[in-house]
């Protein structure tokens, strides 16, 4: 949590908590709201939001927006809320062919995967209390769109509500719109769903095939020509890769 993070981290920590902020708000990922705005129905589902912030193998100090989307189980249906994910035979049995055909192979990672993806229907945006020194960020990065809707609690910290247009870690419906997302995207390059899972995605490219196998926001790709490869991964990171004051999106590949 924020708190322990800056106990710990100071400075660094708070930097973190501070571009993640401002990517919330660059990418227009809220809409701020005043309580009496919403009805008695949105009033029941509001979530309290937690900045998590941890510190990287190499030192680098990162922080993650996240909703507590527990209480969304009592009014989120699971056709609703459940996405694809790729079984693990299938990921099992492409390394096996990968192998058996020398295919070469490439595992990345798209960065702010459900920061970038809209979310379309309105009964699927999640309404957020955000408190204390984030609240607190947010008025900092853009008074003229927060600090009106800002309130104090007893303790006189303060808290902002919001409507989340863009999907965010934790709530139940985050993942399903990346999927929809990421397959429109295939969908446009001309890959084709593989029958028996649809998180398997092939296309013909010079006469072979190239196959993606996707977990939510992480990746397999595989094909005999590692240049395919590449131009595979250059497409998605145009598509999904940004950099931004303050903080950045890299795409990482292995």
């Amino acid at each position: 949590m924020l708190k322990a993070a800056l106990r710990e981290w100071g400075s660094d920590a708070k930097n973190a908590a501070f571009s993640k902020a401002k990517q919330l708000h660059w990418r227009n990922s809220f809409k701020p709201v005043h309580h009496r705005e919403l009805t008695a129905e949105q009033q029941k589902q509001i979530l309290e939001s937690h900045m998590f912030v941890v510190k990287k193998k190499d030192g680098t100090v990162k922080a993650r927006e996240v909703a507590g989307g527990n209480k969304q189980q009592d009014f989120v249906s699971k056709e609703d809320a459940n996405s694809p994910t790729a079984a693990t035979e299938s990921v099992l049995l492409s390394c096996a062919v990968d192998a058996k055909e020398n295919q070469e192979t490439a595992v990345l990672d798209i960065p702010n995967a459900f920061i970038q993806t809209v979310v379309k229907r309105d009964k699927d945006k999640a309404i957020v209390r955000i408190r204390g020194l984030v609240a607190n960020m947010l008025v900092e990065i853009a008074p003229e769109v927060y600090l009106q809707y800002i309130v104090k609690d007893k303790r006189g910290n303060s808290e902002l509500l919001v409507i989340c247009l863009n999907a965010i870690y934790g709530t139940m419906v985050a993942a399903l719109p990346f999927y929809e997302k990421f397959t429109d995207n295939l969908k446009s390059k001309s890959f084709s769903v593989n029958p028996y899972d649809p998180c398997v995605w092939n296309k013909m490219v010079n006469g072979k095939q190239l196959t993606i196998v996707f977990h939510v926001d992480d990746c397999k790709l595989s094909h005999i020509d590692s240049k395919v490869l590449d131009n595979t991964i250059e497409w998605l990171r145009q598509d999904y890769e940004s950099i931004f004051e303050g903080g950045s999106g890299k795409m990482k590949v292995s």
